[in-house]
């Protein structure tokens, strides 16, 4: 695979591209190729492997070679398991391919209900709605609890405010943008500061909370307790994104909520079925009486298929497996304390503290970001640079993730590689 061209970092990038003159006749689509022809000048196109064999697995075949995959979100190894595989199956069998339409003019499908129902338990909320993807609960979410109708009654215009952590997924900046409501960022995980926001911003009648269970590029379990205290405090709803934690977790596996044991003070539970759970899909979990909401007022669910049959399927069948993974959960977590500390040893700077499968090594500088991740690459080891804008400029990271079917031969490897990387591009400090 060639190396990207570098020929600037991403600021010069920006400051180029903002240069150029904005009275052009061209129309937007003609600005694609400058758009283009800049960001592959300044190699910030990213290369897209294609797997043509193995995917999510601890080995893959991708361009005619054998890699290690340290980049898929698998963490449980669910997706490729067996029982996993054949509930996909039997479910196609019993109910087709697609739901059919939108729930409203096609109808619920009951194996869609059942997984529904399946994941209420395991996170301990009482109702939940699931999405074919995790993106379209996060973006319609917002739209759809920070309504005016949601709000106070003659409603001002941005009476609502969202206080969102600023480290939040892409997705919530993208809800919380569309919902048209006032978004206040406040520091990451720095309840002080959040308490400031709040109280500049007393005044708003509909206030909700956002952050994350798990920080998967920060290495970090939240305290989610807390913020259920400073939510209580200041009448304000919180919303958790669990994505990174559901599955990982908890006793039987359920994130957050079982956790901390804290469902009863999460108004919405946001959750992703492409990560420790093996598949595709996302979820909204709350009250019976806010889940009945979103099924009538949540624009990607009205105005959107449902989550395939086949999917349901197998994530019934996963959750049976998720919440009897006590040793497969330990497990990883040991094999997380291992990574941390091997790579520690070399003399890399590791993010976080908590032993979560997914292991953030800080690069820095964008450019040795790319050439850390590619370097790798030519040591058959696959795991992509997470770089601006999904983290602050001169904080790229590769975001190192473990799966349960990693052994510690292979665990050895990505520790000797990334050493070797590491003092040839002068960021290791051993």
């Amino acid at each position: 695979m060639p190396f990207p061209i570098q020929e600037g970092d991403v600021l010069e990038f920006m400051r180029e591209l903002l240069a150029v003159d904005a009275g052009r006749e061209e129309s937007n689509f003609d600005s694609v190729e400058l758009l283009l022809e800049l960001v592959h000048q300044h190699g910030l196109y990213p290369h897209i492997l294609t797997i043509d064999c193995g995917v999510n697995e601890p080995e893959f075949e991708a361009d005619g070679r054998t890699l290690l995959q340290f980049g898929a979100n698998n963490y449980l190894s669910l997706s490729e398991h067996p029982l996993v595989k054949a509930a996909a199956m039997r479910a196609v069998e019993q109910f087709g391919v697609g739901p059919g339409g939108s729930r409203l003019m096609s109808g619920n499908v009951a194996i869609v209900e059942e997984a529904e129902r399946r994941i209420s338990r395991l996170t301990g909320m009482e109702d939940c709605l699931t999405f074919p993807t995790g993106y379209m609960a996060n973006v319609t979410v917002f739209q759809t609890v920070m309504n005016p109708f949601v709000g106070r009654l003659p409603y001002r215009t941005q009476d609502g405010s969202i206080f969102m952590d600023e480290y939040v997924h892409g997705s919530i900046s993208d809800g919380c943008r569309l919902s048209g409501a006032r978004v206040i960022r406040f520091k990451h995980d720095n309840l002080d500061d959040l308490k400031a926001k709040l109280d500049e911003n007393e005044w708003a009648s509909n206030k909700l909370i956002v952050t994350e269970g798990v920080y998967c590029l920060e290495g970090e379990i939240i305290d989610i307790p807390s913020y259920i205290a400073l939510a209580r405090e200041y009448g304000a709803k919180l919303m958790v994104d669990d994505a990174h934690a559901v599955g990982v977790i908890g006793p039987r596996g359920g994130g957050s909520p079982d956790y901390h044991d804290c469902a009863d003070g999460i108004d919405i539970l946001m959750g992703c079925m492409d990560k420790a759970m093996g598949g595709t899909g996302g979820y909204l979990c709350g009250s019976k009486t806010l889940v009945d909401f979103l099924r009538i007022a949540a624009s990607s669910s009205v105005l959107s298929s449902a989550l395939p049959c086949s999917m349901a399927g197998a994530m019934i069948a996963a959750i049976d497996l998720i919440e009897g993974a006590h040793e497969l959960r330990a497990g990883l977590a040991e094999k997380s304390e291992y990574l941390r500390s091997g790579l520690q040893r070399q003399g890399l700077t590791i993010l976080g503290y908590d032993r979560i499968p997914s292991v953030p090594l800080l690069v820095g500088d964008e450019e040795a970001g790319m050439a850390f991740a590619h370097l790798l690459l030519e040591r058959g080891i696959f795991c992509p640079v997470m770089r601006w804008p999904a983290v602050p400029i001169g904080k790229a990271r590769l975001r190192l993730s473990l799966m349960a079917r990693h052994d510690y031969t292979q665990i050895d490897r990505l520790i000797e590689a990334c050493g070797e990387v590491g003092r040839e591009l002068g960021v290791a400090l051993g």
